[in-house]
């Protein structure tokens, strides 16, 4: 037998990588993962809430850890990790579902938001977070971001493509998911995507991307807590997230378009790999400068601060323009809330975006907290966004078994 057609036999008997040729959102692997009572949920959920308004849960919840397909910036397969949260009722009951972003905390395999350990790195309390909307009668899904668990690329940081697919796909994970499991909780035709920060870059992304990426999903509306939506406007607000996201972007547009040594001071520029492969974001936070004028080049921090970015740094501006999220027309309702104390996206920014959301055609509830910090919007907002999904789901009869929430505001 030749040996080009003895090759070819032989690469045809391989077994065929597990997501080859699955459509985005094939559930891959879903595996049972010990549950929670409501007594439990309100003990783990205690340090999220830190003072803030925390509501009695209401029913147990089962946990799923889910392996599902989507799609990178280029079309290309990937596969996803998640944990699904699912209400436990006595009889069958319709819920919707939401789909969580999580805030950001770095671009390594380690950081992925799945990996959080509160009591020794703090990112979010999440999987209290997650618990908290679960009780509350919402089958929940937080997917880690495309690229973690994945040693071939980086996280997908402000990617609004790959940030905004596996959203939507983790939507559809959930549909396949019931598909598969009879349980007395059922999704209803109702999808809500929120999320933290980065996860608000996300949310709106989705909202962007459904009607061609994913016109099944029943996409009701976008929540953002302190949603970093654009992402020049991030540069300059909150410096220190730059270096990972040219760091991402020179692998996403190539090194010669986006090379992260024009942009950046040598000493940050010099180890940016190594240190992006080695510091979640509890720690670049600490070792980047917050103050622009110690981690940018000159001429780039001239560029930001005095709107000539587009003219001296033409391919970053094209990069960061083509990633801002929220603003394509999309027309979903929204909820943003935000920080009146927030220094990484000032109250002034969140209100211009706002207002080009409900010019683009959005209807935006728009709430500001005073006082409050980035970080404590999800707790101070928690309530109101239950109140304000509640509202939206008003329309669906199916839904009314959720319990009314006291409407709640700054």
């Amino acid at each position: 037998m030749p040996a080009a057609v003895f090759l070819a036999l032989f690469l045809l008997l391989l077994p065929l990588p597990r997501i080859y040729g699955q459509s985005p959102g094939s559930l891959l692997e879903a595996i049972p993962e010990p549950g929670f009572t409501p007594a439990q949920i309100d003990a783990m959920s205690r340090p999220l809430f830190e003072g803030f308004e925390q509501p009695a849960s209401r029913l147990p919840v089962s946990v799923y850890r889910l392996i599902f397909s989507s799609r990178d910036f280029d079309g290309s397969s990937a596969e996803i990790h998640a944990r699904l949260f699912v209400p436990v009722y006595a009889v069958r009951t319709e819920s919707p579902v939401l789909v969580f972003g999580s805030g950001t905390t770095g671009v390594a395999d380690a950081c992925a938001p799945s990996r959080e350990q509160p009591e020794l790195h703090r990112w979010g309390y999440y999987r209290a977070n997650m618990l908290a909307y679960a009780s509350q009668g919402f089958i929940t899904i937080f997917p880690d971001y495309l690229g973690f668990n994945d040693p071939g690329r980086p996280q997908r940081y402000f990617s609004l493509k790959a940030e905004g697919q596996v959203l939507l796909d983790a939507a559809r994970a959930v549909y396949r998911f019931f598909e598969r499991h009879d349980l007395p909780a059922r999704p209803a035709a109702a999808v809500f995507t929120a999320g933290y920060s980065q996860g608000g870059h996300a949310a709106f992304a989705a909202a962007d991307l459904q009607r061609d990426y994913a016109p099944e999903v029943p996409l009701l509306g976008a929540i953002g807590f302190a949603p970093t939506t654009d992402v020049a406007v991030l540069f300059r607000e909150g410096p220190y997230y730059a270096p990972y996201i040219l760091y991402n972007y020179s692998d996403i547009y190539g090194r010669e378009t986006i090379d992260p040594s024009r942009y950046i001071l040598d000493r940050w520029a010099r180890t940016l790999e190594e240190d992006a492969e080695r510091m979640c974001v509890d720690q670049f936070q600490a070792y980047y400068p917050f103050d622009g004028r110690r981690l940018y080049r000159p001429e780039m921090y001239d560029a930001l601060h005095g709107g000539q970015l587009e003219r001296r740094f033409p391919a970053l501006a094209r990069a960061l323009q083509e990633n801002n999220s929220g603003l394509s027309g999309h027309g979903l309702p929204a909820l943003v809330v935000q920080g009146g104390e927030d220094i990484i996206v000032t109250t002034k920014t969140q209100d211009r975006f706002v207002t080009e959301l409900r010019t683009a055609g959005s209807e935006v509830r728009y709430l500001v907290f005073p006082g409050v910090r980035h970080r404590y919007t999800r707790p101070a907002g928690f309530l109101p966004s239950l109140s304000w999904m509640k509202a939206r789901l008003r329309s669906l009869p199916a839904l009314q078994n959720l319990p009314a929430v006291k409407e709640i505001g700054p």
